[in-house]
Formats: C-alpha cells, structure tokens, sequence
C-alpha cells in the first residue's frame, strides 16, 4: 500500500508544480483556482472530502478499518478498474487518514450530478447480529411512522437494530427496487439531499425525468453506460468475489451531452467467505452475504429507459402567397 506522511503545506510557486503525485494539503488556494469545476459534495459526511490536486480529491476515513484503501487498491489490477475512480494512495494528514483518488467532475463542465445508494440493504450483517430489544430504536421507528410497530413492538415498547434498519430501508425505495437516489444537482444549481424518501415509481421516475432534462442523447447514453457497468461487474473477479454494501452508482452529465456513470464508496465492501457464492441479485437472507445491488442496477436501467422523451414539435408554417407588383 501507498502510504504518505504530510506534516506541513510548503507553498508552491506555480500552479503548474501541483500534481497527483506531489500533493501538500486539502482545497489551498492556489489548487482551488486551478479547477475546472467548483467544488461539489453531493452525499457523504460532511466535510468528508476536500480538493486535493487539480485533478484529486482527499476523502476521509472515519473507521479503523481500511476497507475501502484495500479496496481502491484491488480494484486497480481488476477487468472492472475502468468504472471507479482512479486510486493514488493512503494519505496521513494532520493524525487522520485520506485516500486520495480521481476527481471526477475534471471530466465535465458545471455537470448535473446523482449519487445513487446501491443495493437491498445498507447494512452490515455483523451491525444487526444482537438480537437484543431497544426502546431507543423503538421510539426512533414510532418518530418517523407512528403506524409502523406492530401489535407486540407496542406493548414491549422495544425493537431489534435489524427490525429498525428494515424499517428504515422501506422507508425509500431501497428495500423494493435495490436503489434510493442519494442527492441530486442540477446544472447551476444548489444539491438536493433531501431525497431518501423518495420511495413510488412516480417520485422515482419524475427525479430522473428532470435529471435526463428531456435529452434522447442523455437518456441513451446514461442507459448505454449502465448496461456497461453491469457487465464488468458481472465480469469482476473483485466485484463477484465482494459484499457491496453502502456502495453508490454516480451519474453525471453535463451541457455538452457528456456523460459518465461509476461506483464509489468502498469503506463497507469486503470480501465474502471461501466457498459462499455471490449473486447480487438474490433476496438476502442472514449468511448469504447477498446485498442485491445487481437488483437494484437492472431496475435502475430500467428507470432510465422508461422515461418518456418530449420531442420538440416545430410548427409546419404554410408559406403566404405574395402577389408581385405589376
């Protein structure tokens, strides 16, 4: 693993000296007025990434496991290296711990911009194997639904971590069609982060509609890129050997009808026990590891190619006869 110690910013005195390799400290200046985009953070932690190279970000890892640094690295010797970002290294910075990948907004101009949830479920087995009954959880679940707790929840007044974290992926689409859409920004606009209850085909649908902006090139192209990502996944070593849970599909397009489709978010990935097949797409069962983002990708696709294009209609004009002068 690539590992690199940074005790201090040195300036620099040319914005051309700043590279992928040879990076000081997260959104300077100097590195910010060198970027083609402004800085966008659509979902995640807040204060979670920071712009590192003209080309980079610097993204925080919150958990003592490096799930998503051994991740990043795997998946740059795999077939499907070419649908996530690129990976440059582990970075400790002020006594926390960054992986610094590619920026993908380099690629566009002021793009529109979609983190997709991917998957069944956003959970972790091992954060749902206590059995044991929570009142705190219970009233979480009664504060969100009142009608949510069944008769028994009711009189124990307490519920399981698993029964809550079902309940909180019925609460959007994530548990029927294995997606929910993260946060969205439009094209010189401000993000939409208030979307994990979108749950009904229409809301589904009307999201992505406004997203595809009624452009045909968009809409064919998101789905092309799609049908693409699927594939290397299906042909992943990594990817059919992984449990993929917490993992997003980011989309993006831009003026230019430029699009780009790719999986981040790795720190829940890891890899499944010897001798227990993975489909991704299979309802998931404690100990069969299956997370359904397969599921959720076909349907996603599928979301994508329903939308209903409005062709711009150009008025047959008949031209007016015009009688010379005699």
């Amino acid at each position: 693993m690539s590992k690199v110690v940074i005790e201090d910013f040195p300036p620099k005195t040319s914005s051309s000296d700043y590279t992928a390799l040879d990076l000081t400290a997260p959104a300077s200046d100097a590195i910010l007025k060198n970027r083609k985009n402004t800085w966008i953070q659509l979902a995640g932690h807040p204060g979670g990434f920071a712009p590192a190279g003209p080309n980079t970000i610097w993204k925080k890892r919150y958990t003592k496991d490096n799930n998503e640094t051994q991740a990043y690295e795997a998946l740059m010797e795999d077939t499907a290296h070419s649908i996530v970002p690129l990976f440059y290294r582990e970075v400790e910075y002020n006594s926390e711990y960054f992986i610094e990948i590619e920026d993908l907004l380099q690629h566009f101009t002021d793009p529109s911009i979609m983190d997709v949830k991917m998957g069944i479920r956003t959970f972790l087995e091992s954060e749902v194997s206590n059995t044991a009954l929570r009142k705190d959880l219970y009233d979480k679940m009664v504060a969100l639904d009142p009608a949510a707790p069944t008769d028994e929840e009711r009189q124990s007044q307490s519920i399981t971590k698993l029964r809550y974290m079902q309940f909180r992926e019925n609460e959007s689409s994530t548990a029927e069609f294995g997606f929910r859409i993260e946060a969205l920004r439009m094209s010189g606009e401000t993000p939409s982060t208030n979307l994990k209850r979108v749950k009904s085909k229409e809301q589904i649908h009307g999201i992505l509609s406004k997203f595809v902006n009624n452009s045909r090139v968009v809409q064919q192209d998101l789905v092309r890129r799609l049908k693409e990502v699927k594939q290397h996944i299906e042909d992943s070593p990594f990817f059919m050997s992984h449990e993929l849970i917490g993992c997003s599909v980011l989309v993006m397009h831009d003026k230019y009808d430029k699009c780009g489709v790719w999986v981040i978010d790795f720190s829940k990935t890891n890899p499944i026990q010897d001798g227990c097949e993975i489909s991704h797409r299979l309802p998931w069962q404690i100990g069969n590891h299956e997370d359904g983002f397969l599921f959720g990708l076909d349907n996603l696709m599928q979301f994508f190619s329903d939308i209903e294009i409005k062709e711009e209609l150009t008025e047959n004009i008949e031209p007016s006869h015009v009688i010379a002068d005699s």
